[in-house]
């Protein structure tokens, strides 16, 4: 073996690369209300996402007696807890009656809403103390959510993430222990639509001892016409982000993920796919993902290799002029 490392063994290699686009964050609460629906933009967004993060943050609340509505905006504070010290958050938003409301007034205790109500008092509209944390604070810890949980639910397109989390035992469990062990925190639901994937391909001509003939060549057309499913894709996202957060509320996946034998990457290895690339992006909102193994960022790179990198150069590594190997950092080898 060389100071390069093993040799390629194709001049191209290629790696599918999903990467999340549009997403909902919303407390569970908003699941079960009466009155929950979401509006429709939110909801055809809705639809098509199905991949799901359970994750934790400090609780926030409404300040009642700071709270004021001066006929177009509302300000007051929000206050939270850091590891049992009060703190607070001072807002001012606009905000607008709609839907023939004519009052504006802070929920009943814990103060978890601002509600706009009718006439008789029945009340149309609500803003979750979690969402306005999450438009008016800066960026620090209400903007930092910890990964707990990593779900997806397809049934084929006609499941959404939303419809799996109304009836999901480990949702239940979670809510349970945050309310036991951490009651100063709360948990929020993140969903993500992955429209598509992108093949990306690495080509090295500097190996001489790599394939380049037509048996090279042909590999390319037999992944377009070859393409991963709609689930295969999900499947891939749900598998490549539980390894690379390791949640503790997952079981599948945290230590195994990558390997040969997973049904999930059959087709990945029919097609020669070298690696597997999922990205998870919260920057448009300046949220951060986190997790005990990962820090805190509005964009997360998981990196894996599909093949052993000790028998065959890995896709995310490459070599210098002068021979040295240059490799991706943290990346994912697959399990034996």
């Amino acid at each position: 073996m060389s100071d390069a490392g093993p040799p390629r063994k194709f001049m191209s290699e290629f790696a599918v690369s999903v990467c999340s686009s549009r997403w909902i964050m919303i407390p569970p609460s908003e699941l079960t209300r009466d009155d929950g629906e979401i509006d429709p933009k939110s909801a055809q967004v809705a639809e098509v996402c199905h991949i799901y993060l359970i994750c934790r943050r400090p609780a926030t609340s409404y300040d009642p007696d700071s709270f004021k509505f001066d006929g177009s905006r509302i300000s007051g504070k929000l206050v939270y807890k850091i590891e049992g010290k009060s703190q607070e958050l001072p807002f001012d938003v606009p905000f607008q009656l709609l839907d023939g409301a004519v009052s504006v007034q802070v929920s009943a205790y814990p103060h978890r809403s601002v509600e706009s109500c009718l006439p008789n008092g029945e009340c149309v509209r609500h803003v979750p103390a979690t969402l306005m944390a999450a438009a008016v604070a800066p960026n620090g810890i209400l903007r930092q959510f910890e990964v707990l949980y990593v779900g997806q639910a397809y049934a084929e397109g006609r499941r959404s993430a939303l419809d799996r989390l109304k009836s999901h035992s480990t949702l239940q469990k979670i809510l349970a222990d945050v309310l036991h062990k951490m009651p100063d925190d709360e948990i929020m639901l993140l969903t993500f639509e992955y429209p598509g994937y992108d093949v990306v391909a690495s080509l090295d001509g500097t190996d001489k001892t790599a394939i380049r003939d037509e048996t090279d060549a042909a590999r390319f057309p037999n992944i377009i016409d070859n393409p991963l499913t709609e689930h295969q894709k999900i499947c891939l996202a749900e598998a490549g982000l539980i390894r690379y957060f390791t949640p503790p509320y997952n079981e599948i996946y945290k230590e195994s993920f990558p390997a040969a034998d997973q049904k999930i990457l059959a087709e990945c290895y029919a097609v020669d796919f070298s690696a597997l690339i999922v990205e998870i992006d919260t920057e448009e909102l300046g949220m951060e993902l986190y997790s005990e193994k990962v820090a805190a960022s509005g964009h997360h790179m998981a990196k894996f290799d599909l093949i052993d990198p000790t028998a065959r150069r890995s896709f995310f590594t490459f070599v210098t002029k002068d021979g040295k190997p240059i490799q991706f950092p943290d990346v994912i080898a697959p399990t034996r």
